[in-house]
């Protein structure tokens, strides 16, 4: 994949230079209504240089000489638009969006109405135009504005929009719900995530330089994926690279905890991780399955009895031992500073009489991370009258991880005429992160005090390696002659994967002149391998038909259908150091010396002589085949819908959206267990849902909305949640999952008022109220136990419901003083209450065991206070200077509930204060960023009787980068 990418970027630097002296310049033409114009013609005045604006989505797009120009656009039935002082430069676009709008002539009839370059080149005017004529609830970001913010990734500019939070730098949520209720699609259709255990994609491996517009919507229309509740964000793709264009980016970032730091923990096999890709001698280093290996049982424990006397066995546990080595070696080392680079490229073409744009883009990363001291701890009720939680264990943690990201992006586009496009792009992902974790203290749960003769330590040591490759074939197209019916298709393919290809476990007690750890009361020394693997096929088709169009372009019936299907394979195998009492040295004996104690002297044949061997530790397979399972995630979709336009104040949509969706999963384990105990290894959902959706936006006055809507929408476990199989995490909780759960349903109640302030580009202020019903709703249980057995599982509650109010202003501070006109303030509150239903019997069951158990709690996720501020400063020109100061605070939420009896674990609110500045010189922009300068603690909790307890506390530390961008 990367070979193409690379090859692309070699043509299209090749044929560059045909476009190299001239300019270019684009747009989108709309009317009133900020419906897209097809058929609108813009010229240079005085020449023939210019274009018609297509028939797909009112674009328009032509190259000039360099000069200062003006631009007239016409269209029958309107005053022509004269735009004045258009300057057209070198290797440059200029975006310039036009809106035909006979509000700008004071209901006077003219033959022209002229207005300023300046006042046009931003697209606010049409970006605002949308929105307010929009039958969604939503928030639009134009490539002009994302451009203008220095936003050069999708998730840097959806940071700066309102109501959405970017978590990681990577994943959105809107209004505060989880990536469970986010969809993320692009150019319509879903994009998948990189991490098969999250329903977010992630949106920093997306440059802005490709794109058109970021849309959010926040409320569901039945054309939209029926799986989301708090909102959809779509990423447009530009159809076509308006003249050869590139640019490369490099950047380098210092964390205050995490860089030039001498105790960075690394380990055997994490030499290679340049690219986030796993070294080999991370592979299995032997096939568990081997027939000769079966015939011999090398793998039993009986194995190193029956060796003393069999030779051909012994030899066979040498071979093995060998084989595995170590590999519980942690070490300290200096860690080096992060960076990044990236480029991107693009062109046009002509493929006989039809344009043929093409692009591609590269990035690669490498980022440290680490943490010293942090805690983690777990906690359970010990029963009826306890004055305070039992600790199962708590501990001090050190952690190190170091990340790398290698992605690309090609992308052709064909028009095959004025109403007919054509387009495919792939997607590359890959993603590396090795981590060594080291966790000790005190382990009652095991006997340890903590103390310095009597401390639990646990050692870990992972390689997660995931990849994704994304295909997608899309075609648009207007059929002039059957009413300008226009049809969307899309096909993709996707594949997708998860290595955990060694991951290692040790634990022990170090007292005061022994080592402890015994195998009646302590995991022996472990490696896992683990590996996941997805393939998935998307179709979606669209057909949207204008009727009264002499009335209204908004009047249209839109129908159409979709369906995926992902298919899941995933296995895990597990090797476990096994020695007998009196066969060579144990831990302790060796001062907890690892190489001694794994070395060639003490494991597999340690001596004696043929027929009378003397074994050592040998190597166990303990894999589970429950543990590894298969899985089919299917949905179907239809639906109706329709836009009708009343008068020229009140516009409705409505319809319905019907999905099926079966999801099977199957556990290897689900062949060979008795054909009773089959549904516990086996999850299948097979349900349709009927999905009503309901809207309205009514224009009060001039550039004041009231939009009301409702719908219904559903929210799905993935496969790993139904997953019958415990993923071990070494010495956090084990992760299960649940075959019994079931699909939630939620109702959606929205009400908006809006006002765009006229003569006020970019501005917006809005006040919403808004309430959902959850039924089943899906969240995360802790399950303590005793002996440090806990888990992690998803179960269904009862409902939940949620309701709150949501502020939002974004506005030029030039109403204070002129002096101030560069500047702009963004603000985002949300103020939200929600409550989940706790059945009956669980309330009695947890008053049985604690008399102070309250028999209510807050929805899973939601906070009841989300803030977000920024304070934008732009100056004009080319070598303009860009800040921008970002805070963004969230108050406790929910984590995970407990079960009867135990204390809910909560997440701690926190805030995030980030300044980013930038300067361009002409194609060369200079950023500094810092971020995370308040640096809170990243904490989670429980409460009982008035006393918190700690189950994870750390900080990330603050970050200051400095990168550079030159493109043309």
């Amino acid at each position: 994949m990367l070979k193409r990418i690379l090859t692309i970027v070699v043509l299209l630097c090749a044929a560059g230079t045909i476009f190299s002296q001239k300019g270019a310049i684009s747009g989108t033409v709309y009317d009133e209504k900020g419906e897209p114009l097809p058929a609108a013609n813009i010229l240079l005045e005085g020449t023939t240089i210019g274009a018609t604006t297509d028939y797909i989505e009112g674009k328009y797009q032509f190259q000039a000489d360099p000069g200062v120009y003006t631009i007239v656009a016409s269209f029958l039935g309107y005053a022509d638009v004269k735009i004045t002082g258009v300057e057209i430069k070198a290797n440059e676009t200029k975006l310039l969006d036009i809106v035909f709008d006979p509000e700008a002539a004071g209901g006077v009839d003219l033959a022209e109405i002229v207005v300023t370059a300046e006042a046009m080149e931003r697209g606010e005017v049409a970006v605002m135009k949308l929105r307010q004529n929009d039958v969604n609830a939503k928030d639009i970001i134009s490539s002009q504005e994302m451009s203008s913010l220095g936003a050069s990734t999708v998730s840097q500019a959806l940071a700066k929009v309102t109501g959405t939070t970017v978590v990681g730098g990577k994943y959105v949520y809107v209004r505060g719900l989880g990536d469970r209720y986010s969809a993320t699609t692009i150019n319509g259709l879903r994009l998948p995530s990189i991490d098969p255990y999250r329903n977010s994609a992630q949106l920093d491996l997306i440059p802005t330089d490709i794109l058109d517009n970021i849309s959010a919507s926040k409320t569901f229309t039945p054309n939209l994926p029926g799986d989301f509740t708090g909102g959809s964000v779509d990423v447009k793709i530009k159809a076509l690279p308006e003249r050869f264009t590139w640019g490369v980016s490099v950047g380098t970032s210092v964390n205050t905890q995490s860089n030039f730091q001498n105790d960075f923990l690394t380990y055997e096999g994490n030499a290679e991780n340049t690219f986030g890709y796993a070294s080999s001698n991370l592979d299995l280093p032997v096939d568990l399955d081997d027939q000769r290996y079966s015939d011999l049982g090398t793998f039993s424990r009986g194995a190193v009895r029956r060796a003393r006397t069999d030779d051909e066995l012994a030899a066979s546990l040498e071979e093995v031992t060998d084989a595995f080595g170590s590999g519980f070696g942690i070490e300290e080392a200096r860690s080096p500073m992060n960076y990044s680079v990236s480029a991107n490229i693009g062109n046009q073409f002509k493929l006989g009489s039809m344009p043929l744009g093409v692009f591609a883009t590269i990035s690669a990363s490498k980022d440290y991370f680490a943490y010293n001291g942090g805690i983690t701890g777990q906690y359970l009720t010990p029963g009826l009258g306890a004055t305070a939680l039992q600790e199962v264990f708590d501990l001090r943690r050190d952690l190190s991880e170091e990340s790398a990201d290698l992605g690309g992006m090609v992308g052709l586009n064909l028009r095959l005429s004025p109403s007919s496009n054509i387009s495919f792009y792939t997607l590359y992902s890959h993603q590396g992160t090795a981590s060594v974790k080291i966790s000790q203290g005190s382990y009652e749960a095991k006997g340890a005090s903590g103390e310095a003769d009597n401390n639990f330590v646990g050692r870990e040591s992972a390689f997660l390696e995931r990849e994704l490759t994304d295909y997608v074939l899309q075609g648009e197209h207007t059929l002039r002659k059957l009413g300008n019916i226009k049809v969307d298709w899309t096909a993709n393919y996707v594949t997708s994967s998860q290595q955990e290809p060694d991951f290692r476990y040790i634990e022990y007690i170090e007292q005061a002149t022994s080592i402890l750890n015994d195998p009646s009361q302590f995991r022996q020394p472990s490696r896992f391998f683990r590996d996941l693997a997805d393939e998935s096929y998307e179709g979606k088709l669209d057909f949207t038909v204008p009727f009264l169009a002499e009335a209204s372009r908004a009047n249209t019936i839109k129908f159409g259908g979709q369906y995926r299907t992902k298919e899941r394979d995933f296995n895990e195998r597990q090797v476990e150091y096994f020695q007998r009492a009196g066969n060579g040295q144990t831990f302790s004996e060796l001062g907890g010396d690892f190489e001694q104690y794994f070395g060639d002297d003490n494991s597999g044949i340690i001596g004696g002589e043929p027929g009378s061997n003397e074994i050592g530790i040998s190597i166990i397979n303990t894999t589970s085949q429950g543990n590894s399972y298969v899985g089919t995630d299917e949905v179907a979709a239809g639906y109706l819908m329709a836009t009708y336009e009343i008068g020229t104040r009140l516009k409705l949509t409505g319809g319905v959206r019907a999905e099926n969706t079966r999801i099977d999963i199957a556990s290897d384990i689900a062949d060979i267990v008795d054909p009773s105990n089959r549904p516990l290894q086996v999850a299948n959902i097979d349900t349709t849902n009927i999905m009503p959706a309901f809207n309205f936006v009514y224009k009060t006055m001039p550039n004041h909305n009231l939009r009301g809507s409702f719908s219904q929408t559903v929210a799905r476990p993935n496969m790993r949640e139904l997953a019958p199989f415990a993923s071990f995490n070494g010495v956090d909780p084990d992760v299960v999952g649940n075959v019994n759960l079931q699909l939630s349903n939620i109702d959606n109640y929205d009400l908006r008022y809006e006002i765009f302030p006229e003569n006020a580009p970019g501005e917006v202020i809005s006040l919403s109220a808004f309430y959902k019903r959850f039924t089943n709703p899906i969240v995360v249980t802790f399950l303590p136990g005793g002996g440090g057995n806990q888990q992690f599982t998803w179960t269904n509650t009862e409902g939940a419901n949620l309701y709150g109010i949501e502020f939002e202003i974004r506005k030029s501070l030039a109403f204070i003083s002129p002096s101030l006109s560069n500047f702009t303030l963004s603000n985002n509150l949300a103020v939200i209450q929600s409550n989940q239903d706790i059945a009956d019997r669980e309330c009695e069951q947890g008053i049985s065991l604690n008399e102070n158990y309250v028999c209510e709690r807050p929805f899973n996720g939601q906070s009841d206070f989300v803030f977000n501020a920024n304070l934008a400063y732009r100056t004009p020109g080319e070598n303009s200077w860009d800040a921008i100061l970002a805070y963004n605070f969230f108050s406790d939420r929910l984590q995970s509930i407990g079960r009867p009896g135990t204390p809910d674990i909560f997440e701690q609110g926190r805030s995030q204060l980030d300044l980013s500045i930038s300067k361009n010189f002409n194609n060369l922009k200079v950023s500094l960023r810092a971020q995370n300068l308040i640096d809170p603690d990243f904490r989670s909790y429980s409460t009982f009787l008035g006393q918190e307890y700690d189950f994870t506390r750390y900080q990330r530390g603050r970050t200051f980068s400095l990168s550079l961008s030159y493109g043309i």
